[in-house]
């Protein structure tokens, strides 16, 4: 199955250094990305794109809130060991800052209950997951999580 180390991990175990915050473990990324990140990001989808009816606005800011730890959660992680070269490493953090900044905006777009603004924003969160996972595509077999 292919899937996006930036989005996803690389599937490398690597190791804390004393000079640095530690570098994801094997599947670190991954686990956060399939448990937190996509789940948050799926379940907003429908409740933004498929609600029927009134939409849930807390709901939809409880998920959100859990989308917004989850991207603080990659953030906080080193650059994967896939990304080795200075143009990749400036590509991979552009690719979280500005899913961090469209996250921003939804936050503020459903903190205003405005069905447009979050619309756009979640459409961009997606734009930018899929790009990443696009750029940083690797082969990652099935593994038991």
């Amino acid at each position: 199955m292919a899937l996006s180390a930036g989005c996803s991990g690389s599937g490398k175990s690597t190791t804390s250094t004393s000079t640095g915050p530690a570098q994801p473990t094997s599947g670190e990324l991954d686990k956060l990305m399939r448990t937190r990140m996509n789940a948050s990001y799926s379940q907003l989808v429908f409740l933004v794109f498929h609600a029927e009816g009134e939409h849930d606005f807390a709901k939809i800011s409880d998920e959100s809130a859990r989308l917004s730890d989850a991207i603080a959660g990659v953030l906080k992680l080193q650059v994967p060991p896939l990304v080795q070269s200075d143009q990749a490493r400036a590509v991979y953090i552009d690719y979280n800052e500005t899913l961090r900044r469209d996250n921003e905006k939804f936050v503020e777009a459903t903190a205003q209950r405005d069905i447009t603004a979050m619309s756009a924003s979640l459409s961009k969160i997606g734009e930018t997951c899929s790009a990443c996972h696009h750029f940083f595509r690797v082969e990652i077999k099935d593994a038991a999580e």
